[in-house]
């Protein structure tokens, strides 16, 4: 594939060695071509035409420009910046500065002034303009319509012109191709030691992750470099502004967000009080005296209260406050927005290393002068967008920038392109660029010449597991229990039940509004009459838990919602109070519950909070309230779901995307406790329609509770239940199943379903088609021969299928058992040899993963 062949900087050097001066727009070429001049002379051999003129390596006088500006007039540092910005942009490429106010959009007072402030004040744009060569100086001018106008204004009436092209193609050498940024580091630092440190360039898009990752990485491997961070990047800078943007905050900073920033401080806050509001907890000393500096000191203040907690320095931010004469003054959130909008608009110098690899940005550089360069990414950040300015030829911006690419591929004497293939599941961009450059559409890397690297066809279409730590000697065994919300986590994805394990989960918002109302259902199943009595402090005591979760304007909803489940609460045990009867497989609380401890109430009912571990089917689990002898409670405060939604979640073979076990887990441990009896679980939905509620509609009790039952029977016995019989006739009389089963009669339609068992739908087909057969006959025997009769009896038993969709029967619980008991062994075999991310081909459903940042899905 042909590419315009670039000349080297050796042959650069040597066409220009007679020059008395050798001039070109890009900085690292000039210092590079002044470091191949082998004879002894006063001043620079090479140098950009801004940078003779002002004799400075790169003339750095914009912050002083603009320290001139926001003190010399009354502009916001922001039209301030853009001022400088615009009016420096204008000067250099039409080389007047007056050119500025000639075009309508900046002829406005704003930019008058500032053209006027600049026309007064020295800068490296004056030296360019006053500075001329005489004719007797040899000039060469390397990729002379890369020069600016203004930079022109400095070449004499005679110059050498030298083209960075040798007028030849060469061709892109093969691309590397790997599965992901990682791998590409990885491959990287392979490469890499601190011998050779000095040979290698790495040029890369410095606002892209690989920018982080390889100076980590780099610095992990104890190599030098010398490029990297700038000084917004300085750690403690940048703690230094976050920590005091979360200070300004108030009252609504999460634990969470201050983590961080305190760890530099050396606070070490507990991760389960994530999203409590910093108020709420002890935080300590260092930053309660940095947050007291901010509020009542000076920038002064602030910054040394901040390295006195960090023990380390921020002279250099203290300087740059000092010239914009900000250190006195009180720091206030309008303070903390100027420095922040200067630090991110500015290029400060830092001193940093001389030595090591180079780094450099792919979009803004042509030469490296490394023997050995790595190209990293070559992906859509390596193209310059034209400037959106009226002075700009974007045709001509493009084809400057393309020669830069292009000339950019060609340095070292070894190129190694590493590239990614693709990215969220798509085939990574190669840089616009390769479009001119090569004589075929390019969309992917795999367009280009290229071998792959650690591709993932060979992977278990299931996901690598997780490397499991390590067990003792000897077969693991299962668990003996297990609770539902680990099942529906094995489910789902095993891997975030690792993580559960390691990890534990901060509490948030809707986790602490859930915790304090289920604590308010068992005071209120307690003590009733305290309740009402105290009804205003038991809210009070409510929103007390809930306050260090909630913002200040959130708080009164979430009285509120307190207010709403606590009614709801008391109108459903009203209307349905629990029944005292003995229960032999549950056993006392052995948890505290804080909102009775708040309210000086004890809570020792043998009905509420009741726990049950049982080992003959695996499970263990808190059951809210043992309603009656065949009945249990559980109170939810989120959104409700219907008796078939709930079967259907509950689905086996195959899994459903949304895994809930809860009804099955807590009927099983049920009917252990009532054998052979009809049971049922009430799931007690207390701010479904809260928003009705609250605007004081009447919301009927029963539209709140979703009950499940489970029938001791197999499913032909469903079928001859009277119950069954009722339901499938309960249609208008011209119905088909009225016309033949009313015919037929209830105790016709029990005989012969008790002496036919009826197979569910899906299960033995052939055997459930003859028995419907025989059904339809059995009825015309009794009835009528019609049509209406055939089709009323197969209607109505698929209405059976129906009905039993938002039941447990007795297989159903049984099958739901076996499956506790193989995902108890899974989970034994998962501690052994490894925690996968899927169970099922299409994965899990990542919506339902607590863990996201830290389960990786590896296909």
């Amino acid at each position: 594939m042909p590419l315009r062949e670039a000349k080297s900087i050796d042959t650069l050097a040597a066409e220009t060695r007679e020059a008395d001066l050798t001039l070109s727009a890009d900085p690292p070429l000039t210092l590079a071509l002044d470091r191949h001049t082998s004879t002894p002379r006063l001043g620079r051999a090479s140098a950009t035409p801004r940078s003779y003129a002002a004799n400075e390596f790169v003339p750095s006088d914009r912050r002083r420009l603009f320290t001139e500006l926001i003190t010399q007039t009354d502009l916001t540092w922001k039209q301030a910046h853009r001022a400088l910005d615009r009016c420096l942009q204008c000067w250099d490429k039409t080389g007047a500065l007056d050119t500025i106010t000639d075009y309508p959009e900046f002829d406005t007072p704003q930019f008058h002034s500032t053209r006027d402030i600049l026309h007064e004040t020295d800068s490296s744009y004056h030296d360019l303009e006053d500075t001329t060569l005489s004719d007797s100086t040899d000039v060469a001018v390397i990729n002379e319509p890369g020069l600016s106008p203004l930079d022109r204004t400095l070449l004499p009436d005679s110059y050498q012109q030298v083209d960075p092209f040798t007028g030849d193609t060469t061709s892109l050498p093969q691309f590397h191709v790997f599965p992901s940024t990682t791998a590409i580091v990885d491959a990287l630092i392979t490469q890499l030691d601190t011998h050779t440190a000095e040979a290698v360039g790495i040029v890369l898009d410095e606002s892209s992750l690989l920018s982080p990752l390889v100076e980590s990485a780099l610095e992990t491997a104890c190599i030098p470099y010398q490029g990297g961070p700038g000084f917004i990047d300085d750690p403690d800078v940048r703690t230094f502004l976050r920590l005091a943007e979360a200070v300004f905050t108030g009252s609504d900073l999460r634990v969470a967000d201050l983590r961080p920033l305190v760890e530099r401080l050396g606070i070490d806050l507990d991760r389960t009080a994530d999203h409590r509001r910093v108020d709420s907890v002890d935080v300590g000393p260092a930053y309660e005296q940095f947050a007291d500096a901010l509020h009542t000191g000076t920038v002064d203040d602030a910054i040394s209260a901040y390295e006195r907690a960090a023990e380390s320095s921020l002279s250099q931010l203290r300087e740059e406050s000092d010239k914009l004469g900000l250190l006195s003054t009180a720091f206030t959130p309008q303070r903390l927005t100027q420095l922040q909008y200067y630090i991110e608009s500015f290029d400060i110098p830092v001193d940093q290393p001389n030595e090591g690899i180079l780094l450099t940005d792919g979009a803004a550089t042509s030469y490296i002068d490394r023997p050995v360069v790595f190209y990293l990414g070559l992906g859509d950040g390596w193209a310059q967008q034209p400037p959106d300015r009226p002075w700009v030829d974007p045709v001509e911006h493009v084809q400057q920038d393309l020669n830069r690419f292009e000339v950019l591929l060609q340095n070292g004497q070894e190129r190694h392109f590493l590239v990614q293939a693709s990215q969220a599941d798509a085939d990574s961009s190669p840089c616009v660029y390769f479009q001119d450059i090569v004589d075929q559409p390019v969309e992917s890397f795999s367009d280009l010449p290229h071998t792959t690297h650690g591709g993932d066809a060979t992977r278990d279409s299931v996901g690598t597991p997780f490397v499991a730590p390590e067990t003792p000697d000897g077969e693991q065994e299962p668990p003996e229990t297990i609770s539902q919300s680990t099942l529906q986590r094995l489910a789902n994805c095993p891997r975030e039940e690792f993580f559960h394990r390691l990890v534990e989960s901060p509490t948030t918002i809707p986790m602490a509004r859930g915790t304090v109302i289920h604590e308010a259902a068992e005071v209120c199943a307690t003590h009733p009459e305290t309740v009402r009595e105290r009804q205003e402090d038991v809210v009070d005591a409510m929103v007390d838990q809930i306050r260090a979760y909630a913002t200040t304007p959130r708080e009164r909803v979430e009285r509120t919602k307190c207010v709403l489940a606590l009614e709801t609460i008391q109108q459903y045990l009203d209307a349905h109070p629990p029944t005292d009867t003995p229960y032999e497989t549950y056993t006392d609380r052995s948890q505290s519950n804080n909102l009775a401890e708040r309210l000086g109430l004890t809570v020792d009912s043998t009905l509420t909070e009741r726990w049950f571990q049982a080992p003959d089917i695996g499970l263990h689990g808190f059951v809210d309230l043992l309603h009656t002898e065949t009945a249990l409670v559980d109170y939810k405060t989120g959104s409700q779901s219907t008796a078939g939604k709930l079967r259907q979640q509950a689905s086996l073979d195959p899994l459903h995307d949304e895994p809930n076990f809860q009804a099955a887990a807590y009927l099983a441990q049920h009917r252990r406790e009532n054998p052979n009896q009809p049971l049922e679980i009430r799931f007690v939905h207390l701010l479904e329609h809260d928003t009705q509620l609250a605007r004081g509609d009447t919301v009927p009790l029963e539209e709140l509770v979703t009950t499940v039952e489970y029938l001791p029977c197999t499913f032909g016995e469903f079928a001859a239940r009277r119950e069954t019989f009722d339901a499938v006739t309960d249609y208008a009389d011209s119905n088909d199943r009225v016309k033949a089963l009313d015919s037929l009669g209830y105790e016709a339609y029990r005989e012969f379903f008790e002496s036919h068992d009826l197979p569910r739908k899906g299960i033995n087909t052939e055997r459930r088609e003859a028995i419907i057969q025989s059904f339809i006959e059995y009825t015309k025997n009794r009835v009528k021969d019609t049509k209406y009769v055939e089709r009323g009896c197969r209607s109505a038993v698929e209405d059976i299928d129906g009905l039993v969709g938002e039941r447990y029967l007795t297989e159903d619980l049984d099958a739901f058992e076996a499956f506790v008991a193989t995902q108890r062994e899974r989970l034994a075999a998962y501690r052994e040899e490894g925690f996968p991310v899927r169970t099922r081909e299409d994965g899990p459903n990542w919506d339902r993963v607590d863990a996201q940042d830290v389960v990786i899905d590896d296909v």
